[in-house]
């Protein structure tokens, strides 16, 4: 592209290349341009214009068109599409592998379907970037920091003076505690200022403010454009969603933008509690329709998914006929990164209440019921063995915290949120009871978390031909039902030292230069596959025990089949699946909902 067609614009879109196949699958790279400082000059792109209007074309031409955007997450570089000799690295390799993936694992997939891949502008931390990004760091300090850093300087050495003085030259007690006393005050000030050039410079608030004002609204605006150039007259679009770690927050608020303020069914009255009336439509715009909701290590709080005035996200959640969530208990990036950056700006009064979406823990009644901090079962825990689902019922809202987990009948509220935990020992679903014995005066709506169905992959594991062994991909794979201290401080090391990936190695390719890191071939199926195929497809291509794939998958014994299938096949990985109610009334019962 030549400089004279090159101007200032948005976002940038470009075609992703394939890796070794000449597929005809169209997959296409959107960046924002948003620099990573605001000092930084603004980049010159192709006008994104003949792009856009080419995606639009495709998916005006199709029957059934689909759309999956995946958005990457804190702390990941541009990068580079891979070559013949050249390995893909950062948001650009990633998405090519995305696309290497649907070619070449999921020919089943619709042929109408588009990918788009969106880069935000997020700044990658390493030694390198770091030193380089030392000096900007000082500069940016406010003088009032420098000032009081300078003068708990001085104060230090003063104290320090004094304290050597009265070791050399015996005096009076006051001038050792005045000296300890200034080297103590000075120690706490200069502490507090480097925390906080410590916080800047691992770039977590930093890549926070980007995804919150520069990656939101540019992709709001990528959508709009698309949709504007789309006839009007054109069928629905499916629009899914594969969101990791602080990506989810850019998915999420982007749907928050998209549909609530001027849907009418959104709106509903002041109250806060279930009697707020809105029944959030799945449309968005002219042409869209949401479609699968993918959610991976999302680094947004666990509030989200218990149903009440704190959750900010539940009408943009309901809006998804899907919605997937990928967990990991051990993962040491969000446990220590996330949570403690978040400490001094989420507004919550527990340890509990600042924990991340990404760590929710999946535990089996038979775990639980045990005493034993061994995880009994893998697989769909909540599937009997006849392949019904279990769902224990019954809580009244009138009853005191300590009488919820043995309550009965009054009210009922599934006991789904059971077996989801934060904490080892407090399950969601006490919370969830709590918040609505406080807001329930009417019949309540069934809670967001009941519209999930959650992975917790902490004892994920593959096969690794090296060792000839089965290896965990994202934990040291224990089978605890909940971890402990060492547990985390080995993880902490396994992640820093590059031995496990907790946080991104749901995606991890095969590395023939780190034999550690095992490719992690099964995570990689489930959340490409659902967010391409939907829950009922994923079953009929995987796990269906029809000779012909092409047969229509109908029959009701045969999805009950290729359900218990898929269970056993999530309990020989060390997957923990808490399937959706939702998810089995439609797909294997055939029940239809609103």
């Amino acid at each position: 592209m030549s400089e004279s067609n090159k101007g200032y614009y948005l976002l940038s879109v470009q075609p992703i290349p394939p890796i070794d196949d000449d597929t005809d699958f169209p997959a296409y790279f959107v960046r924002s341009t948003a620099p990573n400082n605001v000092e930084d000059e603004v980049e010159q792109v192709a006008n994104p214009k003949q792009t856009i209007n080419k995606i639009a074309d495709f998916l005006s031409k199709q029957k059934n068109p689909e759309i999956v955007i995946a958005v990457h997450g804190y702390n990941t570089a541009l990068g580079n599409f891979a070559t013949k000799n050249q390995q893909g690295k950062g948001a650009k390799g990633w998405y090519q592998n995305i696309r290497n993936h649907i070619v070449k694992k999921c020919p089943n997939r619709s042929k109408e379907l588009v990918l788009i891949g969106y880069r935000w502008p997020s700044e990658e931390v390493n030694i390198k970037l770091i030193i380089s990004g030392f000096g900007s760091a000082c500069n940016s300090l406010p003088k009032g920091l420098k000032f009081l850093s300078f003068v708990a300087f001085i104060s230090f050495l003063l104290g320090l003076i004094f304290v050597w003085w009265t070791t050399v030259q015996p005096s009076s007690a006051f001038w050792a505690i005045a000296g300890t006393s200034m080297m103590i005050l000075g120690t706490i000030v200069v502490s507090m200022v480097l925390t906080l050039f410590l916080l800047r410079i691992s770039a977590y608030f930093r890549d926070s403010y980007r995804a919150n004002n520069f990656g939101v609204p540019d992709l709001v605006e990528f959508i709009r454009q698309l949709e504007k150039a789309i006839p009007k007259s054109s069928v629905k679009i499916k629009l899914s969603f594969i969101g990791h770690s602080m990506g989810s927050f850019v998915v999420t608020n982007t749907v928050r933008i998209l549909s609530d303020v001027f849907d009418e069914k959104s709106i509903g009255n002041l109250r806060t509690g279930p009697g707020k009336e809105k029944s959030p439509s799945p449309e968005i715009g002219h042409v869209f329709s949401l479609g699968r909701l993918v959610l991976v290590a999302p680094d947004i709080p666990a509030e989200t998914i218990i149903s009440g005035r704190a959750n900010f996200l539940s009408s943009s959640l309901r809006r998804f006929e899907e919605t997937y969530l990928f967990s990991n208990e051990g993962d040491m990036i969000l446990k220590l990164a996330s949570t403690a950056a978040n400490y001094a700006s989420f507004p919550a009064r527990t340890r509990e209440g600042g924990y991340r979406l990404g760590n929710v823990v999946v535990q089996s009644p038979k775990s639980r019921t045990s005493g034993e901090n061994t995880r009994l079962h893998h697989g769909i825990v909540n599937l009997g063995e006849d392949g019904r689902l279990l769902d224990v019922q019954g809580i009244d809202p009138g009853l005191d915290a300590k009488n919820l987990e043995s309550a009965d009948t009054s009210f009922k509220l599934s006991s789904f949120l059971k077996s989801l935990y934060i904490l080892g020992n407090t399950s969601l679903f006490n919370r969830q009871a709590k918040r609505m014995k406080i807001e329930m005066e009417t019949e309540p709506e069934r809670p967001i978390a009941e519209q999930f169905t959650v992975f917790d992959c902490t004892d994920y594991q593959e096969w690794d031909p090296i060792h000839q062994k089965k290896v965990g991909v994202l934990s040291r794979a224990l089978h605890k039902r909940s971890l402990n201290f060492c547990d985390y401080l080995h993880l902490t090391y396994d992640t820093f030292t590059g031995k496990i990936d907790t946080h991104y190695g749901y995606f991890s390719s095969s590395n023939p230069g780190n034999s550690h890191l095992p490719e992690a071939c099964f995570s990689k199926k489930l959340i490409y596959d659902l967010a391409c195929l939907g829950f009922k497809s994923f079953l009929e291509f995987h796990y269906s025990l029809c000779q012909n794939t092409s047969e229509a998958f109908e029959d009701q014994h045969k999805r009950v089949k290729a359900l218990q299938k898929f269970s056993q096949d999530c309990q020989d990985h060390g997957v923990e699946v808490l399937l959706s109610q939702r998810r089995y009334d439609h797909d294997i019962m055939g029940i239809k909902r609103e």
